[in-house]
């Protein structure tokens, strides 16, 4: 996993122009309504970077997200790990974990320039403060190749730690069931569509797992990656993950939803 790691370290700004501007408040490191989801190894990564352990990591520094499939649809998402906002990983304007950053801020914001409707994202209210995405950022044929392979490692990566963590990759949770928590306190008008902050989803979700076994079964899950036994357990298994999404494997059609404090499997449309 090192030699990998190194790897993964180096390509991130091999090839690369793009530095931030000096102007730039780092919006990113402190939007609270851009969400940075991250895997495992991401999180092995910090660790090994700042010599904390990954539990510490996981409890002080990262949150179970949800991320909607369908913004149609709010309801039914995919649960992820994310970094807690604003990141404390920042000191000044500066990464306090750069040669181990998450994936997904060594992509920001060069990989939106080389996929299909990637500069159409940057026209959504929450980039309007960006600086880096103004104007076109040079992206050259070698560069672009790299943010491909970076791109693919992350998709490979997010496999793998769904697996290890949840058992099923993507792990979709439909939370219609229980919806009549999350509107608690919310003036639902005849006749009127009712958009549910994001946040209140997350709370939602996480009032659920809180005091059920799920959630202290992936907690034990995170712990045993604090030594190099259980980080060797949790690489063993990618040889098999990456087979999986080389065949294109996608259990997106299978969804959960809380019985309790418990998540059972039902399939589902989309």
């Amino acid at each position: 996993m090192d030699s990998y790691l190194e790897e993964r370290s180096r390509a991130f700004n091999e090839g690369s122009t793009f530095s931030c501007p000096d102007s730039c408040e780092r919006y990113g490191c402190q939007e609270l309504d851009l969400h940075i989801t991250i895997s495992l190894v991401d999180l092995i990564a910090i660790s090994i970077t700042s010599g904390r352990r990954a539990s510490d990591l996981f409890k002080d520094h990262c949150k179970l997200g949800f991320d909607p499939l369908d913004e149609k649809e709010p309801w039914i998402g995919r649960l992820t790990v994310e970094l807690r906002k604003p990141c404390s990983f920042l000191d000044g304007k500066k990464c306090g974990v750069y040669a181990g950053r998450p994936l997904a801020c060594a992509l920001f914001p060069e990989a939106f320039f080389v996929i299909e409707d990637g500069e159409t994202a940057f026209q959504k209210d929450i980039f309007r403060k960006f600086p880096c995405v103004r104007t076109r950022v040079p992206v050259s044929p070698e560069r672009s190749k790299v943010l491909q392979q970076l791109m693919q490692m992350s998709r490979r990566e997010m496999f793998l730690s769904d697996f290890y963590l949840f058992g099923i990759s993507p792990l979709i949770i439909d939370l219609k069931n229980v919806a009549g928590e999350g509107l608690e306190g919310i003036d639902v008008s005849a006749g009127e569509r009712v958009k549910l902050p994001h946040a209140r989803l997350e709370h939602l979700l996480e009032k659920r797992l809180l005091g059920g076994e799920t959630l202290d079964e992936w907690q034990i899950k995170i712990c045993q990656l604090d030594t190099l036994a259980g980080i060797e357990a949790f690489w063993k298994m990618k040889p098999w993950v990456d087979q999986l999404v080389t065949m294109g494997s996608n259990l997106i059609g299978l969804a959960h939803q809380f019985d309790g404090s418990r998540l059972r499997p039902l399939r589902f449309r989309r």
